[in-house]
């Protein structure tokens, strides 16, 4: 992928499917903040254990779309290129998943917490803008050299660069010749996944502070009525 709008609308068309997504995963929790709320949290005393439980549900209907985005892939591959099956391309694609899965984790729980605030159009419409200007701020970069150190800042303070695969070191994973690593001197593949973890842990522990302290949404968020 190069740096450039035309690459830059293909990838987001890409991301596509991860987008659809955050728009179903968005409502997990706060679905049960609306009417329903009322019997939930009156036989779910540990909300703790609830929110976890929720998150749980979240992760299995992502990783049955990772299935599904990846089996299409492998199957679409095998029918139309020989494909030499090795160890380092399986590597890489674990790594690919684990990526878009934490990417897309942060993003759906993201959704929840501002739905309980905006409603859920609004979470999501928030959460969908902001990817959206990381990714064109990221196609700036086509206007930069590639020694240029604006270019190296602005790969390491837009998180969606790290989606990118390609651009990445993956020497801690023993992938050096299996990637292109073209600003592999600045984003590194261990570098992303610390990165994504540590992003999703705090949206977690967010998460779990808001729904210990919110209770049934008395108002309807996404109209304005009671």
């Amino acid at each position: 992928m190069g740096l450039n709008y035309r690459e830059g609308l293909e990838f987001g068309i890409l991301l596509l499917p991860f987008f659809l997504y955050q728009f179903y995963g968005g409502i997990q929790l706060y679905r049960q903040f609306c009417v329903a709320s009322v019997y939930v949290f009156s036989r779910t005393t540990n909300r703790v254990k609830w929110y976890f439980t929720e998150l749980w549900g979240m992760c299995k209907g992502l990783l049955v779309l990772q299935v599904f985005l990846q089996g299409a892939t492998l199957l679409v591959a095998a029918l139309r290129w020989d494909v030499v099956w090795t160890t380092e391309g399986w590597i890489l694609m674990g790594i690919h998943v684990l990526l878009f899965t934490l990417w897309t984790f942060t993003m759906a729980l993201g959704v929840n917490l501002l739905a309980l605030i905006w409603g859920s159009s609004a979470g999501f419409l928030v959460m969908f803008a902001l990817q959206a200007g990381m990714l064109a701020a990221l196609c700036t970069g086509a206007k930069l050299e590639p020694t240029d150190p604006a270019l190296a800042r602005l790969l390491l303070l837009d998180p969606i660069s790290r989606l990118v695969l390609g651009w990445q070191s993956g020497g801690a994973f023993g992938l050096e010749g299996a990637l292109p690593a073209e600003y592999g001197h600045v984003l590194t593949v261990s570098g992303s996944l610390l990165l994504l973890v540590l992003s999703l842990a705090a949206v977690v522990v967010l998460g779990l502070m808001v729904i210990q302290n919110k209770d049934i949404l008395v108002s309807n968020l996404e109209t304005g009525g009671v």
